[in-house]
């Protein structure tokens, strides 16, 4: 994961800093699945009787769509908005 976002220009504080969960959970291999997860969460919502994925999702995100594990959302830097253009 270090070696592909120092190809696209990143050094590892970005990384860390972006990207820390991940990276984070990278450190203990990838996931079994592949990141082609079939949904079982939303399954054993609906098996379950549940109208909220919150109520079965280990780590949910809060009210504010916050991960707090994660530090997710991010600030947005000057560098993130030179990026993005409107048109």
């Amino acid at each position: 994961m270090r070696k592909a976002f120092a190809l696209a220009g990143y050094d590892e504080r970005v990384l860390e800093e972006k990207f820390g969960g991940m990276y984070r959970a990278f450190q203990y291999g990838a996931p079994p699945h592949g990141g082609i997860a079939p949904g079982v969460d939303r399954i054993v919502m609906l098996l379950a009787g549940e109208e909220n994925l919150r109520e079965i999702v280990l780590f949910p995100m809060n009210q504010r769509a916050e991960d707090l594990l994660m530090g997710a959302p991010s600030a947005v830097t000057a560098s993130n908005c030179a990026n993005c253009t409107s048109g």
